[in-house]
């Protein structure tokens, strides 16, 4: 995208880059002069220094300092030695600060105008560093001493290089150095800003952003949960219904995806590189849902992976929705011609002045109903498990199916325990039995539910007079997808069930006969508390 008006990433990074390594370079270039400076001083000081004390220890310097004519034997000496130590002067003084030896033979006999010399005639050694008429120089003072006793001093002067010169002598070398590193500087600088648009796909830090905004706001607004995770497990983004259904309260970012979701699928994907559709699962809080899971690749390599799922209730909720007008219109149909039925059989009674007949009649009708609805306000506690009992059974009773109800059938309400788990197992293993005696004659569609409600565990046997199920369908039941039914939607139900079974640590087991029908005996140990009525 063409960009006008604005600096680009690119020209940001080259003219950021390019003035840090310009900066750098320059005060290195400055830290690296003043301590060739500094360095410079200290080896001039001590090679005056050492000079200094050198020619305050020759004898004959120590016996004719302060003599008349003494300085027939000193200039000599020390000329010689300043000749060989390229020291810019060497003066020797008596303690009134005349001179004994100069390179400049006039000054000879003449006091000393240093300044800087008086800690000297006090017996001590030291350097420092003045500006002379030839320039800056480092001076090392030393004492004389003849038999114990302070006669005089020794003033050795060598030449400092100013640093302005000193500059200029390497100036020429130095400008290259800053022209070759400018350049290099943004050769280096426009590959690693190439490099960096390509890993960002091209994009400036505006629309970067403008992206990240419009995606999280994408994440928290759909009905999906999702969540992202690196090739180390470790979770890198989670919406918020993707903690409303995970039922987390506290920042998981970070944190590995296996110990937030125990049977979580997403380890495998990103080993596999293959991706999960419409994979149901059983949460640690109980709940079902349906993920979709697909691998991260980055150049052919797997990354993470990313999921998206949803409440399973709720899927199955907007599913019936959805899908059940036909089933409620086919529902009311038969319901409707059942009731036609029912009401000519009565228009009959009275038209042939059978009053006591038709109130038998009605009596009868009414009787079969409240003593369904009373047994289930007696026995069964859960009402969303009621509701489910009796939506089956006037399913049944329109399918012209005998349900049958163990009179000591009995459920308390729990507490801890999922109800809507409760009634996806029943009304699965109901459904089933539905559809197994669907197809056989009247007078042998028979159903029957226990529902044993002990101390120790529940339990739940469902039986019918279906066709049964062979020993090579019987193995696979449990299998998702598996089915001997005909239609759309099929193959999940029993599948679903040993999932929530397994999660509660429950127990089922099948025995079916060919023509006789089919039991299905379901343990639920208990681990919840009952809730008192």
């Amino acid at each position: 995208m063409k960009r006008y008006g604005k600096a680009t990433l690119r020209i940001k990074i080259i003219v950021f880059t390019t003035l840090t390594v310009m900066v750098l370079l320059a005060g290195i270039g400055t830290f690296s002069l003043w301590y060739i400076d500094n360095s410079i001083h200290n080896v001039l000081g001590k090679n005056a220094m050492n000079v200094a004390k050198t020619v305050s220890l020759i004898r004959d310097i120590q016996i004719h300092v302060g003599q008349a004519r003494g300085e027939w034997v000193i200039q000599p000496l020390v000329e010689e030695i300043r000749r060989a130590t390229s020291a810019e002067y060497i003066v020797v003084m008596d303690m009134q600060g005349i001179r004994y030896a100069h390179p400049a033979f006039s000054k000879i006999g003449k006091i000393f105008l240093g300044g800087d010399e008086k800690q000297a005639f006090l017996g001590k050694s030291y350097i420092s560093k003045g500006e002379g008429s030839t320039g800056p120089s480092i001076k090392a003072y030393a004492p004389i001493f003849r038999d114990g006793q302070q006669v005089g001093v020794v003033v050795v002067s060598m030449l400092y290089p100013h640093f302005t010169k000193f500059l200029t002598e390497i100036e020429s070398g130095f400008y290259y150095i800053l022209l070759g590193g400018f350049v290099l500087t943004i050769f280096g600088a426009a590959m690693l800003a190439k490099n960096i648009k390509n890993q960002i796909m091209g994009l400036e830090p505006e629309e970067i952003a403008k992206l990240l905004k419009e995606r999280h706001i994408i994440l928290q607004t759909v009905k999906e949960g999702i969540i992202a995770v690196d090739n180390q497990y470790r979770i890198t983004m989670i919406n918020g219904e993707g903690k409303k259904i995970l039922k987390l309260t506290e920042d998981v970012i970070g944190r590995d995806i296996r110990e937030i979701v125990h049977n979580s699928h997403m380890p495998e994907v990103i080993v596999s590189g293959i991706p999960e559709h419409d994979r149901e699962h059983i949460l640690d809080n109980h709940r079902a849902i349906v993920a979709n899971t697909l691998p991260i690749n980055i150049k052919g390599e797997v990354v993470g992976a990313v999921s998206s799922f949803r409440d399973l209730t709720e899927l199955r909720g907007l599913a019936e929705q959805l899908t059940g007008v036909k089933r409620f219109i086919d529902a009311l149909r038969a319901q409707n011609h059942e009731f036609l039925n029912k009401l000519h059989t009565i228009y009959g009674l009275l038209q042939l002045k059978s009053y006591d007949e038709a109130i038998k009649y009605i009596d009868s009708i009414s009787e079969i109903q409240e003593e369904m609805l009373g047994f289930l306000a007696k026995n069964i506690k859960d009402d969303a498990i009621s509701g489910l009992l009796l939506a089956k059974y006037n399913k049944m009773q329109e399918l012209k199916i005998d349900f049958t109800m163990d009179p000591s059938s009995k459920l308390s309400r729990t507490e801890a325990l999922d109800t809507n788990m409760l009634v996806t197992i029943i009304g699965n293993l109901l459904e089933n039995a539905i559809d197994a005696v669907s197809g056989m004659e009247k007078g042998k569609r028979k159903v029957s539910l226990t529902l044993n409600d002990e101390e120790e565990e529940l339990e739940i046997i469902v039986t019918d007079t279906g066709e049964g199920i062979d020993d090579i369908h019987l193995s696979k039941i449990f299998e998702f997808g598996f089915t001997t039914k005909v239609g759309e939607n099929k193959g999940v139900g029993l599948a679903l069930v040993k999932q929530i079974l397994d999660s509660l640590e429950g127990t089922i087991w099948i025995d079916s006969q060919t023509d006789v029908g089919t039991e299905a005996i379901i343990s639920i140990p208990k681990k919840y508390k009952v809730v008192s009525q």
